[in-house]
């Protein structure tokens, strides 16, 4: 995904781009909220913010309710470029769809769901539970 943005000369990276959209999806939203969405650590979403403020893509304003909240709006040149990108990205994705047309992308979701639990597991630790299947699961 970021070789796309890169390739297009777009100022961000995909993590950005997520920021982006997740502003979009739920503006206002609170810096510190965002950062515990998107699973980064606060300094990694202070830099993003502070990039993001630079380039005019998003604003960023204390709460009116709590002036240490930090709310985050994506600005009119925001929205445009959001829409661009993703353009791209699904432009990207029409491109490799008839490729993909043998495979099975509910199939391939459960088996990176489990790849990530084992991961998971692995990192932290965390027991499996192989045995726990949940019904709404089909495989």
């Amino acid at each position: 995904m970021n070789q796309l943005l890169i390739k297009d000369k777009l100022p961000v990276n995909i993590t950005e781009m997520y920021l982006m959209v997740l502003i979009l999806e739920s503006q206002p939203i609170s810096q510190r909220r965002a950062s515990t969405t998107l699973a980064v650590d606060e300094g990694l979403m202070k830099r993003m913010v502070k990039h993001l403020t630079a380039l005019g893509l998003i604003h960023k304003e204390a709460s009116a309710k709590d002036k240490r909240v930090k709310e985050l709006t994506l600005t009119e040149d925001g929205k445009e470029l959001l829409d661009y990108g993703l353009s791209q990205v699904e432009k990207w994705w029409d491109s490799i769809a008839p490729d993909l047309k043998d495979i099975d992308i509910n199939h391939l979701g459960r088996e990176l769901f489990d790849i990530s639990r084992v991961v998971l597991s692995d990192r932290h630790q965390i027991p499996l539970k192989n045995d726990v299947v949940d019904p709404k699961v089909k495989k």
